[in-house]
């Protein structure tokens, strides 16, 4: 029998908070981290962030990035192996 797969749960607020470790982000869904960086996109472009808090913001979206790049990259090579197949 398959095991459901326990989906992390991230807000924006918990992520900007700092209430998110590194761990957590990684284990993010493709789907769940794009869409908390377009929220993060979205809070930073309204422009009613403090400084200081846009510059977390910033940064918490940088991590973001990275995860992402890192399931794409994993994503890509899946496919690369299986076309040579």
């Amino acid at each position: 029998m398959a095991k459901a797969s326990k989906e992390i749960v991230v807000t924006l607020e918990a992520l900007l908070s700092g209430e998110v470790s590194e761990e957590q982000v990684s284990a993010l869904s493709f789907e769940q981290a794009l869409r908390l960086l377009e929220e993060v996109v979205t809070s930073v472009e309204s422009g009613s962030l403090p400084l200081d808090r846009a510059i977390g913001s910033y940064e918490h979206g940088t991590s973001l990035i990275k995860h992402l790049r890192k399931l794409l990259s994993g994503a890509e090579e899946k496919l690369r192996v299986l076309n040579q197949g």
